[in-house]
């Protein structure tokens, strides 16, 4: 039996007259390089039957791990609302900066929040300053508008976005797992006794989850059988929100609501129910509600860490601009114990 070499990347350089090191970039499909060269570094590779050496590959890639390149150390987390501080301020978006900055710090980077429109800059203006300032790296902020438009030279930078945003749904995105997060909140429930349960929605949640907390409230519900309809969805426009709310309370009688809305407590006490002997009340994101609230944590400190050990992969591959298709990664919220549900009699 002849053993054959295997073909190394050497000798495709020789069989194409570049260096090694092009080849690499090329196989890699390496964004600096012309097609035209990726595809003539390819078809010398497949000629050759030019599988990568494993051993190799994962040496490299753990040598290439261990330390950041220079070009792009600084990742820059951008958000783009209307006044500066209208995101940051937030419990839930302080928690992802926290989460972001930390693992931003094990693999070698600076994470920098950044308001895109600092004096009054457009977002091309803004793509000319994180290219002169040597950043790759750009984690978006939910948009304040999930319908909202924000285009920057997408083709210069390595993106990953905070919530699947509308618009850019192609960038690698992380969001809470919504619909598991309601499966949940059903769950804690039923558990403790509460049969009659709504939900409330404010509009523009509604629009920004794509409906996904109502399509869990209505499976669950179905999950019950046609002896129990359930209790509708509600969700709160603008125009008196609390009225909009105490009459649905009024006639549907729940038990318990499960709530992304911030006119529900004050319906609550204007109907003068008490929580939880009346009425239990469940947050879908604890951090951002009031306090002492039972329902959902949303680990927005792991969303956090998640885009950058997100980002640290894109980037070593050298990856720019969008996918060609749609991915992202869900994380999962829990359930935090408050003081506005309780084991319900009989």
């Amino acid at each position: 039996m002849n053993w054959q070499p295997r073909p190394t990347l050497k000798a495709i350089a020789e069989a194409t007259g570049l260096s090694i090191a092009a080849v690499s970039m090329a196989l890699r499909d390496h964004s600096s390089l012309p097609a035209a060269t990726i595809a003539r570094v390819k078809k010398a590779a497949q000629a050759m039957n030019y599988t990568p050496n494993p051993a190799a590959s994962a040496l490299a890639a753990h040598r290439k791990g261990l330390q950041v390149h220079r070009d792009f150390s600084v990742i820059a987390l951008v958000s783009n609302w209307t006044n500066r501080d209208e995101w940051v301020r937030r419990e839930s978006a302080k928690q992802l900066l926290a989460g972001a900055t930390e693992r931003a710090r094990t693999y070698g980077y600076e994470l920098q929040h950044l308001w895109a429109r600092e004096g009054g800059m457009t977002p091309q203006r803004f793509s000319r300053v994180l290219v002169a300032r040597g950043i790759r790296g750009v984690i978006l902020a939910p948009l304040e508008d999930p319908e909202g438009r924000f285009e920057l030279d997408w083709a210069r930078f390595t993106v990953v976005t905070i919530e699947r945003i509308a618009r850019y749904p192609h960038f690698h995105h992380i969001v809470p797992n919504y619909f598991a997060d309601l499966r949940l909140a059903w769950d804690q429930l039923r558990e403790r006794g509460y049969r009659r349960i709504g939900l409330v929605i404010e509009h523009s949640l509604a629009e920004r989850v794509a409906h996904q907390w109502e399509a869990a409230h209505a499976f669950a519900q179905a999950g019950l059988g046609p002896a129990n309809p359930g209790v509708p969805s509600l969700v709160v426009g603008d125009i008196q929100p609390q009225e909009m709310i105490r009459a649905w309370l009024r006639e549907h009688r729940p038990d318990a609501v499960i709530c992304r809305c911030p006119h529900v407590l004050g319906a609550i006490a204007a109907a003068r129910l008490r929580m939880p002997r009346d009425i239990g009340y469940v947050g879908l994101n604890v951090v951002d509600d009031a306090p002492h609230v039972s329902g959902i944590l949303q680990h927005r400190d792991v969303m956090g860490a998640t885009a950058v050990d997100v980002m640290h992969s894109l980037l070593h591959r050298h990856h720019r601009g969008p996918n060609a298709i749609s991915q992202g990664t869900h994380v999962d919220g829990s359930w935090q114990e408050g003081r506005t549900v309780a084991k319900r009699a009989g």
